[in-house]
């Protein structure tokens, strides 16, 4: 049994990541963006992040065993305040 879960790590089953979609609704311009962009960005785990004006959220791509709160933490310091609203688990390729 440990043999197989060892060979399912290595092959990345067990390490599927998840895409997070936070509402930031008081992004209201493009600094606000980049702002919560860069915040998001250096948060230690984060793998992609694209914060939107037009859709008020920003999108966070992170491993499926990722302390979601780092997430709300990281746009909280940009003085913004952020709500998952959504996460689904991506297949590895």
């Amino acid at each position: 049994m440990k043999k197989i879960i060892w060979i399912m790590a290595l092959l990345g089953v067990l390490a599927a990541d998840e895409r997070v979609v936070i509402g930031i609704d008081a992004m209201h311009c493009p600094l606000c963006v980049f702002t919560i962009n860069q915040a998001l960005r250096s948060t230690e785990g984060v793998k992609e992040a694209k914060a939107s004006l037009k859709t008020k959220s920003a999108t966070v791509v992170v491993p499926n065993d990722f302390d979601l709160q780092l997430l709300l933490d990281a746009v909280a310091e940009t003085g913004y305040t952020g709500v998952i609203t959504s996460k689904e688990a991506l297949k590895n390729d």
